[in-house]
């Protein structure tokens, strides 16, 4: 089954790049627009990503599922559904060097079509995104509306 992995060394620790990860304001800063993270204490919850005028199409995308588990400062897991199933994605964060080392897997994927092109957009799409939290929160610069 085809699976995404990124790994993204980022200057700053764990507790920052969590709150960023598992809040609303902490997304819609670097990433999305008005997504909505509802995570209660247990750390499970509901998340929704969305982004406004997204691309060249300039449309509206939403999408998002379960927080399956949240483990301050260590781990963040949700489903959605880019494609044909659920897919889950996780981010484990983990001490290195000066900073953090996330470690992103998004796991799921059947061999269908609509899912390999999905995981294939994905794969890009989740590589950027950490290129975009890392100048984010190391230099204070988004560029989210360039997408």
């Amino acid at each position: 089954m085809p699976s995404i992995t990124h790994k993204t060394y980022i200057k700053a620790d764990q507790e920052e790049i969590f709150q960023i990860l598992t809040t609303s304001e902490g997304w819609n800063a670097w990433f999305t627009d008005n997504t909505s993270i509802k995570l209660i204490p247990e750390g499970t919850g509901e998340i929704r990503l969305r982004w406004t005028e997204f691309g060249s199409n300039k449309e509206n995308i939403e999408d998002g599922g379960r927080i399956l588990e949240a483990i301050s400062n260590k781990s963040f897991i949700f489903e959605w559904s880019p494609g044909e199933k659920k897919t889950t994605v996780s981010f484990k964060l983990e001490p290195y060097k000066e900073g953090t080392l996330i470690i992103l897997e998004e796991k799921g994927y059947s061999n269908s079509e609509k899912d390999l092109n999905a995981c294939i957009g994905c794969a890009a799409g989740w590589g950027e995104a950490m290129m975009l939290l890392k100048i984010y929160i190391e230099h204070g610069i988004v560029y989210k509306q360039d997408l």
